[in-house]
């Protein structure tokens, strides 16, 4: 009988949250350690680094976590799929809004949700592909209030969290004109000039969009689709932002809510960038998005 420990590869983003990361290695090696992993840390040094990191040694450890926010979760998800090796991924979150680890219900708290990890059997979850390429967690999304989430300095999240976003997001109404598109979503095709639009599997986008725990399901193949419409002027702004922030409904007119499993997206103007798990994820005219049922095993509660 072999008496061999675990292999468990860490990889931290020094940078991410406000900086308390760095005062939790010793003890986030320390608590897989007692609970008898051998344990190695890595921490990035850029972007892409957790990518890198994950899909070189996906082979040689029997688990990877990432501490990080979900850009980091997102880069390491990215380098396991890109391995082919099929080891689970553990989160231990620490960004400015965890948005996805909220959704799955990781606890933020790092020794509890190493604790997690340690004592619970991992389960296979969806994944976005944009263009057959990258991988998205939790959205990908385009118009407004999309650009702020990788806009924004990292100093400026750091010193005012949430808060940051909002100041950022406010900008980019400035002058903001609705985008003429064209959305197929598993061959139902819906038209107009849209302000907004997401593709998901998450309970809360950007503390802005939420959904029923009853409604959403990680691991079923299908993805959400959500499409809003310029409001016009600043009386119906203010009654779309209340219904959304505060009673969470949605005016029929002015959003589209539905699921599914394949989408393509057209510009009928410019290309629209488009955002990834809050990281920039490249601009196009034209945007497919799949959904890939249960292809990466996550703790999750």
């Amino acid at each position: 009988m072999s008496n061999q420990k675990k292999k468990v590869l860490v990889i931290v983003n020094p940078c991410s949250g406000r900086y308390t990361v760095r005062n939790q290695l010793l003890h986030i090696a320390d608590d897989f350690t007692k609970a008898g992993f051998e344990t190695t840390v890595y921490t990035t040094q850029k972007r892409g680094d957790a990518t890198e990191y994950a899909k070189q040694f996906a082979d040689k450890y029997d688990l990877i976590v990432c501490r990080g926010g979900d850009g980091t979760f997102n880069e390491t998800v990215n380098g396991i799929l890109d391995s082919g090796i099929d080891v689970p991924l553990g989160y231990i979150p620490s960004g400015t809004t965890n948005d996805f680890a909220n959704s799955l219900g990781i606890p933020i708290a790092s020794k509890k949700a190493i604790d997690l990890i340690c004592n619970i059997e991992p389960q296979y979850l969806d994944m976005g592909q944009i263009n057959n390429g990258r991988y998205f967690c939790y959205t990908a999304s385009f118009g407004v209030f999309t650009k702020c989430s990788y806009n924004t300095s990292q100093k400026f999240k750091n010193v005012f969290g949430y808060s940051a976003y909002v100041v950022e997001g406010l900008k980019e109404l400035k002058g903001f004109k609705p985008i003429p598109m064209r959305i197929e979503c598993d061959g139902t095709v819906y038209e107009g000039e849209y302000a907004f639009g997401a593709i998901s599997s998450s309970l809360n986008i950007g503390g802005i969009i939420k959904y029923k725990p009853e409604d959403i399901s990680f691991d079923d193949g299908m993805l959400e689709l959500n499409l809003a419409k310029m409001p016009h002027g600043v009386k119906m702004w203010t009654s779309r932002a209340k219904e959304l922030l505060i009673d969470h409904t949605y005016n029929e007119d002015m959003f589209t809510l539905t699921k599914g499993s394949h989408f393509v997206i057209e510009s009928l103007a410019e290309e629209i960038p488009w955002t990834l798990d809050g990281e920039y994820g490249g601009a196009y005219k034209i945007t497919e998005i799949d959904c890939r049922k249960q292809v990466i095993r996550v703790f999750k509660s």
